[in-house]
């Protein structure tokens, strides 16, 4: 069982993340967000020109029903990118999870239960690797629609920042932690190191 909803008494907290009290590391994380968007317009570029997208003779009905399934299709990930953050949790025994809204920031966490290390690695990677594989997919299979499905895309890899940041934190921890991800702020426990 990766999760558990009780810690030994010889843990202890070791690190704390709060992207909405920690105004630096938000900054830092927003900072990686815009870079992250700034690289995957450029290879979107490279892969398929704008002028191949929008010709003099492009249908605006069809540049307004392309725009309306972007926004809509946008809205419905992030809500599918929590989702799958929930569903991860499920898998490795997480007991009750947890969704909401904070006003600058969609989460899934878990009040309840403590994950492993590689548990709360695979939790926090799962939108990112499950939807750019079916972003993937859908670009190669419906090219015309190439720009709105690399937008979300886009947004996969770029609204990802924080469990990119998170995910490389966690990394570099020992292999005894044990993360208790409540959505909007996250603790890691380490056992006590005895001297």
């Amino acid at each position: 069982m990766h999760a558990i909803q009780q810690l030994d008494s010889d843990y202890t907290v070791i690190k704390e993340v709060d992207l909405q009290k920690d105004k630096k590391t938000a900054l830092k994380v927003n900072g990686l967000a815009i870079i992250l968007s700034i690289v995957m317009w450029l290879i979107g570029l490279a892969i398929r020109p704008l002028d191949l997208e929008i010709g003099i003779e492009m249908d605006l009905r069809i540049l307004v029903i392309k725009c309306v399934v972007l926004v809509i299709g946008y809205i419905a990930y992030i809500i599918l990118h929590e989702i799958t953050h929930g569903l991860a949790m499920k898998h490795f025994g997480g007991q009750k999870v947890n969704y909401g809204f904070t006003g600058l920031y969609a989460f899934a966490g878990s009040k309840e239960d403590y994950f492993d290390k590689y548990a709360y690695l695979r939790i926090t990677l799962a939108p990112v690797v499950v939807w750019g594989i079916v972003f993937l997919v859908l670009n190669i299979l419906i090219p015309s629609w190439f720009w709105v499905i690399w937008f979300w895309q886009l947004g996969n890899i770029s609204g990802a920042a924080g469990d990119f940041y998170v995910a490389y934190l966690t990394s570099k921890l020992p292999d005894t932690i044990r993360v208790k991800d409540t959505g909007v702020s996250m603790t890691i426990y380490d056992k006590t190191q005895e001297n």
